[in-house]
């Protein structure tokens, strides 16, 4: 049984090369509404849509077997991919990719990037475009990535405080950040692994990609 889903919302759609890539692995495929224009354009039928379904064309839903549709109702606590979230949380998968949630309102991209702390003691998220990638620290984060990637460590709730990091051009020991007072923007690979450990709040660690070449393996 497949474990794995990438879920494609409406926000900037993810180059066709990174689609692919992520693809490649042959995960569950769910489309958070409109983002199931994406997936037809790269010639790829999804497992699942759903969401409210404002934002899908007809003609693309016509294309879709019915039992593939989970029409949910529009209401003001939850947004599509929350939807799609749950879904997969239902399914009992163990970790998503979410593509084509960036760009756009900068509201909407606000929201979906504090979603990778809501239900980031249930399913494994990261959030991934053209650019980078992004997931929430818990506890301890180790990867390797290529020498003088980027890395961003940004606070979403209260001051993020005990911060460790190991690996890094301008390490933290014991520190805080705290959003708008201070931050952790535009660090840099200098040592593998990076190792990232968070005693108390919610932290994210975006990676930046230039490239498919400048890949992350995540440890832990």
């Amino acid at each position: 049984m497949k474990n794995h889903a990438v879920i494609i919302g409406n926000g900037d759609p993810p180059s066709a090369s990174l689609f692919l890539d992520v693809m490649s692995t042959l995960p569950m495929l769910i489309c958070a509404d409109g983002g199931l224009r994406t997936v037809l354009k790269y010639g790829i039928e999804p497992d699942v849509v759903i969401g409210d379904l404002d934002s899908v064309e007809i003609s693309d839903l016509d294309r879709i077997p019915t039992e593939k549709i989970f029409k949910v109702d529009a209401d003001n606590t939850s947004t599509d991919l929350e939807k799609a979230i749950k879904h997969a949380i239902q399914l009992e998968l163990d970790y998503a990719t979410l593509l084509g949630f960036t760009g756009g309102r900068s509201d909407h991209v606000l929201w979906n990037l504090g979603l990778l702390r809501t239900f980031g003691d249930v399913i494994n998220l990261r959030m991934l475009d053209d650019h980078g990638e992004t997931r929430l620290v818990k506890g301890t984060t180790t990867f390797r990535a290529k020498m003088g990637q980027k890395v961003s460590l940004t606070p979403i709730d209260a001051p993020v405080t005990g911060i460790v990091t190991r690996g890094l051009r301008f390490p933290l020991c014991n520190e805080s950040l705290e959003l708008g007072v201070r931050d952790g923007i535009s660090n840099e690979v200098v040592q593998n692994p990076v190792e990232i450990t968070v005693k108390h709040g919610s932290l994210l660690v975006f990676v930046q990609l230039d490239s498919l070449q400048d890949t992350v393996e995540w440890v832990s």
